[in-house]
């Protein structure tokens, strides 16, 4: 898309508001009829055709999405300021506003942390944070879909969009490969870090005990905002790499947009094969973790493979009538 708005029809001054309201137009018709779409899944006599309409339902959504970064983010580099210090504080005013409205900056937060599962379960109806008793289903969906992909969508692009900016002027610009290396570097450290340290986040509440009772939402909040740190680094430094080393390939270059389309294809194949294209987006509904495993960043696709081996494990002893059943540990992992 990217090779696609430097052509004259994709730098035309109406393309990308068109693009943009193309997208939202979609996103519209996703939010509004998601209810239908999940009893239409679930009362399905064809399992099969069921799978594949679903991970036609996800690569739409993807896209759709693709489109709505791309051009918001384009718009904003056409006709705002490229000043480091003030898009930087954009951003940070972005965070801000988005715990406020919220409660807590996890809508930051992508890929790597939040792995989905291609399910009806978590990827066909769009959870809400509003208390919604006794509102109308239809007005709750446009509600939703106002706030999230009009609000909350566009402060997260602003503050990803600071974040990227500082780190290209400050991380080794005169040397893209170092800069790009760092960016991987600093953003998988973090992840680790974040990611295989959560299980003790309420140990952590419990040593601080005036922490836990007058900021509650605060260490929370400060493992999110790292998190989508990371999150920028991993995803800036892929894509500097793939720019200055698959981009410029001599074949790739020639005919760009064939090859960013077979890549897609076999790109979101090999996602649906592992039941985990859906991640593009993020699973829509929340992922209940059983075993407590991820509680800040469920893992739902371990979540799954967790279940398939508890159930290999007690169908044994089901069938020879064993009432001592082990429980299931992550040592089988």
């Amino acid at each position: 898309m990217i090779e696609w708005l430097d052509t004259p029809l994709g730098q035309h001054r109406a393309t990308l508001p068109s693009l943009y309201v193309f997208s939202q137009l979609i996103l519209f018709f996703i939010y509004t009829n998601q209810d239908r779409l999940y009893d239409y899944f679930i009362q399905a006599e064809s399992k099969f055709f069921s799978v594949i309409f679903l991970q036609c339902h996800t690569l739409v959504t993807a896209l759709n999405y693709l489109i709505q970064w791309v051009s918001m983010w384009t718009l904003l580099d056409n006709y705002t300021t490229d000043d480091c210090i003030l898009m930087l504080t954009i951003s940070i005013a972005s965070i801000l506003a988005i715990i406020v409205l919220t409660g807590h900056s996890h809508d930051l937060v992508c890929s790597p942390f939040i792995i989905s599962y291609d399910s009806i379960e978590y990827n066909v109806r769009i959870e809400t944070s509003f208390i919604t008793e006794k509102m109308n289903p239809f007005l709750l969906h446009i509600l939703n879909y106002i706030f999230y992909e009009y609000i909350i969508s566009l402060l997260s692009i602003l503050a990803w969009r600071g974040t990227y900016k500082l780190l290209d002027d400050f991380l080794y610009p005169n040397n893209e490969n170092m800069s790009a290396i760092m960016s991987l570097l600093i953003g998988y450290v973090l992840f680790f870090i974040i990611m295989y340290t959560q299980f003790f986040q309420n140990n952590i509440d419990l040593i601080s005990t005036f922490i836990q009772s007058n900021y509650p939402l605060f260490i929370r909040n400060l493992r999110h905002i790292c998190a989508f740190f990371s999150c920028v680094f991993l995803w800036r430094g892929y894509w500097i790499l793939l720019d200055l080393h698959i981009a410029t390939i001599s074949f790739v270059h020639e005919s760009p947009y064939t090859y960013y389309i077979i890549f897609i294809i076999i790109s979101f194949i090999i996602l649906s094969i592992m039941k985990t294209a859906s991640s593009i987006n993020g699973p829509m509904s929340h992922i209940n973790d059983e075993y407590d495993l991820f509680p800040l960043y469920s893992n739902c696709f371990l979540v799954k493979w967790f279940n398939g081996k508890q159930k290999s494990n007690e169908l044994p002893s089901n069938l020879k009538n064993m009432t001592d059943i082990k429980p299931f540990v992550i040592t089988s992992f």
